[in-house]
């Protein structure tokens, strides 16, 4: 995705940007950059690689067998003495050991390709039965203070968590370098320096996924277009091969880079990365997934869903038991868990810790209304469990989505992150009189709280529902929807009900396959035609609106689904909009400017669709009439 950047030019603006980046400089970390692994550009590929593993116990070295080195494109296993030996690539860059479980790597676990490349490991100390690991994406680090402040908090933050957390994987768009490798070296420079610079203060280790923003015209002389090693060697020298494995526990991580620079992709006269995996690494990829250590199952971090961006990925996750994704790039905590569809891979999409840095005016927040923020998992007994935390907060409400609908008796669920000393949870529908949160549970990192609410003690209409610590006064809050049926305002004026399944969404718009019925306050208002894609408008008579309104969707079929866009209720002459798509309009306006006012839409129904930037999930509703 492409992400402006922040430039404004009011002097009030410019002058608080000011202000705002000596204050946040005082607080940065210094840059930390040690010397790693630099590649050997004009050597020689030698005909042969040759090696030993070993590991030093008990004062004694020996050699490690069944570890798995390679060159990115060819992958062997040392021998019972930990020796190995193999044929590189002329297109190799780095000879690396893939971390076996229970062992460490002692100095780098790369080196430039040479003749004799050895590795040395040592015995891990940590259980790896039981462990938590974070899952941060679209960091977009650059030469703004503001993303540097950003990345700082964070480190700060996973730093004090305790247990600490193993490792971290960042799936891509680390830096905010722009796709069409038309910035200068220096710059490019700068931003991995400040990436890398920051995030070498984490106590634990970190990898990541090379990504479309963090390829650059350093070296394109040597790299030029069409070669598919093209925009990499930045991330090389900083932090060694695009293409590796790493294993932890029964998890055998595999980064794979879906961006090339191959002179065929071209957007407004520039050229931009053609996003899919290259046979020559979809060879690596199968070759890495056979030899994985035994008892291990597969884990991909990328940018995107492989089963669109790597031919062939599938088939391998079938034949290798590849089980979960962790991906990035769309900006939104999404997920996709089950599918009907058989070439499929369950993944999640990590949200983004950047959320918009570069406009203030998103209120930190991802286009799906998500905090700025990061993963945190778990894993325990071969099962994975996860979180999603915001940058710089410890309470979260976990119940309810900004313009949820509640009537009835409705359950609150919330938590607070690293819980202190007889700190609780309490909420509020005034901000004023608070109420105790019970507490039921502990799980990894939090403490979990909930209430049980009546909607019919609350006005109908909109409502703010404030949750805080009983400590910190650390506040959220949220939009809430209330139909509690009291208000019996009549209304004397029609209304219509528009919205369109034709208007261009992120991708191709999606019809339903078979006849819908539209449903408003829960009876039938029109129907949509099977296959259609078209723009409907619904006349909805007096005598069926009420304060708060419905709209709802009955598929034939219940493993149908739709997208729709721009669902608006004019009444009046007011269009009025769901309160959240209202919410989602103006932070996905402060990502993307004016342009975006009309993009996206809603995933509706159970049919075989995901969550983005640009379609949000969604199957209710609601329009909040004014009271006269």
């Amino acid at each position: 995705m492409k992400y402006p950047k922040s430039k404004w030019c009011t002097p009030t603006f410019l002058l608080t940007a000011l202000i705002s980046a000596c204050s946040l400089a005082n607080d940065l970390l210094p840059l930390r950059l040690p010397e790693t692994p630099k590649p050997h550009y004009n050597a020689p590929i030698p005909a042969q690689v040759s090696g030993r593993v070993t590991v030093n116990a008990g004062g004694k070295e020996t050699g490690v067998a069944d570890v798995s080195v390679s060159d990115g494109y060819f992958v062997t296993k040392t021998d019972s003495d930990g020796k190995y030996s193999f044929a590189p690539s002329k297109s190799a860059v780095f000879i690396f050991v893939t971390r076996p479980s229970r062992y460490d790597v002692v100095g780098s676990w790369y080196q430039p390709v040479a003749e004799t490349v050895d590795f040395k490991l040592r015995l891990a100390i940590d259980d790896e039965s039981d462990f938590t690991f974070i899952h941060v994406t679209d960091t977009h680090v650059s030469s703004d203070p503001i993303s540097i402040d950003g990345l700082t908090r964070f480190v700060k933050e996973l730093n004090a968590l305790r247990p600490p957390p193993r490792f971290v994987v960042n799936s891509g768009d680390l830096i905010n370098l722009s796709k069409s490798l038309n910035g200068t070296p220096d710059a490019a420079q700068e931003q991995m320096r400040n990436y890398v610079g920051i995030m070498n203060h984490l106590s634990m280790p970190h990898y990541n996924v090379a990504g479309d923003h963090a390829d650059s015209s350093y070296r394109l002389a040597d790299f030029p277009r069409g070669d598919h090693r093209c925009g990499k060697p930045l991330y090389w020298e900083y932090l060694g091969p695009h293409f590796y494995s790493f294993e932890y526990g029964p998890l055998h991580f595999l980064s794979v880079d879906n961006g090339y620079h191959l002179g065929k992709r071209q957007i407004n006269g520039r050229e931009y990365p053609t996003l899919t995996v290259q046979p020559m690494h979809t060879a690596w990829m199968r070759d890495d997934m056979s030899k994985r250590t035994s008892g291990t199952f597969v884990v991909t971090m990328s940018e995107g869903d492989l089963c669109h961006d790597c031919p062939g990925y599938p088939a391998m996750a079938a034949r290798y038991d590849v089980r979960f994704q962790f991906i990035g790039d769309v900006h939104v905590v999404s997920e996709k868990l089950t599918s009907r569809k058989p070439d499929f891979v369950p993944f999640r999409a990590g949200g983004a810790l950047a959320g918009c840095w570069w406009n203030p005016k998103s209120q930190r927040l991802c286009p799906d209304l998500n905090p700025q923020g990061y993963l945190i998992y778990r894993l325990r007994g071969g099962e994975l469990d996860h979180f999603y935390k915001g940058l710089d907060q410890r309470v979260a409400i976990t119940s309810h989505r900004v313009g949820a609908l509640i009537y009835g008796p409705a359950r609150l669920e919330a938590h607070v992150v690293q819980p202190r000393p007889n700190e609780t949870l309490e909420y509020s529908f005034d901000g004023q009189n608070w109420t105790r949160m019970k507490p039921v549970g502990r799980p990894f990192y939090r403490a979990t709280f909930t209430a049980l609410i009546d909607a019919a003690s609350l006005p109908e209409g909109l409502v703010d529902l404030h949750v805080r610590s009983s400590l910190t006064n650390e506040t959220r809050r949220r939009q809430l929807v209330v139909a509690n049926g009291k208000t019996q305002t009549r209304y004397t004026n029609s209304a219509t009900l528009a919205f369109s399944t034709a208007a261009r969404l992120q991708k191709t718009p999606i019809a339903p396959k078979s006849a819908v019925d539209v449903l408003f306050n829960g009876k039938v208002v029109g129907k949509l035609e099977g296959g259609a894609l078209k723009d409907y408008s619904f006349e909805v008579a007096a005598n069926r609106l009420r304060r708060v309104n419905t709209v709802r969707f009955r598929f034939e079929e219940s493993t149908d689904g739709m997208n729709i866009s721009n669902p608006e209720l004019t009444f009046r002459g007011v269009p009025l909009l769901d309160p959240r798509a209202a919410a989602v309009k103006e932070v996905r306006v402060s990502h993307w400017k004016k342009e975006a006012t009309d993009w996206g839409g809603f995933v509706v129904g159970d049919g075989d669709l995901i969550a983005s930037p640009f379609l949000r999930k969604q199957n209710t509703f609601c329009y909040v009439l004014p009271r006269r």
